[in-house]
């Protein structure tokens, strides 16, 4: 990296603003190391932050209902909360369900904040593989954890109760792989790659060809400048080991329980949660964030930017190539904003790559750096989970999410009615009924509620989203659903009450349940 003298001319330094956050990546005193650590626990806390609820997520209740089903009853093949019989399911992050589940059973809604800091750890180990993959031997710890933290304000919105955190680490550990590959030339590396995709089509298998199309960037040459020096005889030496990796990591997507369905999941998925552009992560970046996603992509982008012009250096092809379809996803569907923050920090570094291969650690001082990654993993979510308490009068999302509902399912539970049939106007209810054991219309997974034929795909999910379009077109989807209860806000009961002649059984702050008053 060069020194300050080196880069006394350069235009970035030249910015009072920009000097200041610069110089600590061309310096190593201990106030640019502080200064480091400082940013990169500023941003690693802001993506927590700004996702909001803590440990909490809208799929928690039916994340954790799947995993108390599988401890109980073993993994499902039809849809245990489904109205209709027999319809069949894959439960795609199955493996992961149990762990959070196991982690509730542990220590309640606490465990939930546990496992959320368990999976950020994950995930920051991983990154640093994947950073130290670039072979840095002046790669100091503070501009790691920069590294990581960089990465963390993008995905830290996403690092939750959801399985998108293994998402996260089999990217971050598949680069990892391939950048060792592609620099040392020892083919031992990718053996890992069909290990990852074990653990990744077990943990969400709907992201697992993610594993196999980052590994398949890495068949791209680190410049373009190869194809001109390189024989086409000598390039397809060099990538003969990748070549038979990628057929391994396909196979290795079959080791799930669901065989063939666990890894059509990834395909048979698509388009199911955009359908009537309803899911908001599911929109545009610019619709879903208004506009706010400019943000984000600064973040990346700026520090890359400013690390290319420095130092002169350009993004290896591979990295590039990565970089350039994580943004279009994320510009297509908000919710790949993890995968653009993760390759923006992957890129940034790159370009700070040192030219000898790193020197073999002490052992200590490995483990020294591994826990101080999973410190700063871990202040995200519990600095978030306390802000959250502190907002909600002392309660995690998880209690007041518990409190608005609970009251009004032990009603319905008490009424003894067999299997009966509930209409909410919050679809998050549903997944709430799915972990007090009882059947749902449907809940949001949509894609586990398609039925494809020859009239085409049809969906008690996608009858509720064109039910919703109009009062009109909802009046009708409540008259053909034949409902026993209707959960609803306190706000909209009394139209409910007064259009479908409905009595209030039972109200909490936010919720009103109905039922027929005939």
């Amino acid at each position: 990296m060069p020194t300050e003298r080196d880069t006394q001319l350069a235009l970035p330094f030249r910015i009072p603003v920009l000097r200041v956050f610069l110089l600590p990546f061309v310096q190593d005193g201990k106030r640019d190391r502080l200064f480091l650590i400082l940013l990169a626990c500023v941003m690693s806390t802001a993506g927590f932050l700004m996702q909001g609820n803590g440990s909490y997520d809208s799929d928690g209740w039916f994340l954790l209902a799947t995993g108390k089903q599988i401890v109980e009853n073993g993994i499902p093949y039809t849809n245990p909360w489904s109205l209709a019989s027999y319809r069949p399911i894959v439960v795609q992050q199955w493996l992961h369900d149990v762990l959070l589940y196991g982690s509730y059973t542990l220590a309640g809604y606490a465990g939930t904040i546990l496992y959320q800091v368990l999976l950020a750890a994950i995930v920051a180990l991983a990154l640093a593989f994947a950073i130290q993959g670039f072979g840095d031997k002046r790669l100091t710890l503070p501009r790691l954890l920069f590294c990581i933290g960089l990465a963390f304000f993008g995905t830290g919105i996403y690092i939750s109760v959801r399985p998108t955190a293994w998402s996260m680490a089999c990217m971050a550990l598949t680069v990892g792989a391939c950048t060792r590959w592609q620099r040392t030339g020892d083919w031992r590396y990718l053996i890992a790659l069909p290990a990852i995709t074990v653990l990744h089509v077990n943990m969400q298998s709907a992201m697992w060809l993610l594993d196999v199309f980052l590994a398949g960037c890495f068949l791209l040459p680190r410049d373009l400048s190869d194809f001109k020096t390189t024989t086409p005889d000598e390039m397809l030496a060099e990538i003969f080991p990748l070549t038979i990796a990628l057929p391994a990591m396909l196979l290795a997507a079959f080791v799930n329980p669901y065989g063939v369905d666990g890894v059509r999941y990834v395909i048979d998925s698509m388009g199911a949660a955009s359908y009537a552009n309803v899911i908001s992560e599911m929109k545009p970046a610019f619709e879903a964030t208004n506009g706010f996603c400019v943000v984000f992509f600064a973040v990346g982008f700026i520090p890359t930017a400013l690390a290319a012009a420095i130092g002169r250096k350009r993004i290896d092809v591979p990295l590039l190539a990565i970089l350039i379809a994580a943004l279009v996803a994320t510009m297509l569907h908000w919710r790949n904003v993890w995968i653009f923050s993760v390759a923006s920090a992957l890129a940034f570094k790159s370009l700070l790559t040192g030219t000898e291969d790193p020197s073999v650690s002490k052992s200590h001082h490995a483990a020294k750096t591994a826990a101080l990654i999973a410190l700063l993993a871990a202040i995200g979510p519990l600095v978030a989970n306390c802000c959250v308490c502190v907002a909600n009068g002392g309660q995690s999302c998880w209690q007041a999410s518990e409190r608005s509902a609970g009251s009004l399912v032990r009603e319905i539970v008490k009424s003894g009615i067999y299997d009966p049939v509930i209409y909410a106007d919050d679809p998050v209810i549903y997944n709430y009924l799915e972990w007090k054991g009882l059947k749902v219309p449907f809940d949001l997974r949509p894609e586990l509620w398609d039925d494809k034929g020859t009239a085409g795909v049809v969906s008690p999910y996608r009858d509720y989203v064109d039910g919703m379009q109009s009062k009109k077109a909802k009046l009708s989807y409540l008259a053909l659903g034949d409902f026993d209860y209707y959960i609803v806000s306190t706000e909209s009961a009394p139209w409910y009450a007064a259009k479908l002649n409905l009595q209030t059984i039972d109200s909490t702050d936010t919720l009103t349940l109905l039922k027929d008053a005939r």
